[in-house]
């Protein structure tokens, strides 16, 4: 069974990061929708089955619709990762955060539009975790 992140997780883990690092709090105007259609992609199926079939590619459907959603007022890509290692811890994997750059490189490169598709997020993903 997999565990998924909800609303008030994803609200909660933005206000950590606006609390330790700075920025506006909240959501934009058209952000809750968005924040509810990014947080079920990794749920998305296609003809009744799991279009994102492990926890690697949904952890990678849920990072980069959070990045491309711009649900919050800031702090969208630092919440996408947080979002992320939650997501994997919640279904027994930890993630290895690499060095800060490495880290910050792959962040900008899922950012930049068709920088990576879902397959490499999750392979990339999947090079990095362990199980718990």
């Amino acid at each position: 069974m997999t565990h998924y992140l909800g609303l008030t997780d994803a609200f909660m883990l933005q206000a950590m990061v606006i609390q330790h690092i700075g920025g506006i709090h909240g959501i934009t105007e058209q952000g809750f929708e968005k924040l509810a259609t990014a947080l079920a992609a990794p749920q998305q199926t296609m003809f009744g089955e799991d279009l994102y079939p492990d926890t690697f590619s949904k952890a990678a459907a849920l990072f980069d619709a959070l990045i491309h959603g711009h649900c919050f007022s800031d702090g969208n890509k630092r919440t996408a990762l947080l979002a992320m290692i939650e997501f994997l811890a919640r279904n027994g994997y930890a993630f290895n955060t690499p060095d800060d750059d490495s880290l910050y490189d792959w962040i900008l490169l899922v950012a930049a539009e068709r920088g990576m598709d879902r397959e490499q997020q999750a392979a990339w993903i999947a090079q990095r975790c362990e199980q718990l």
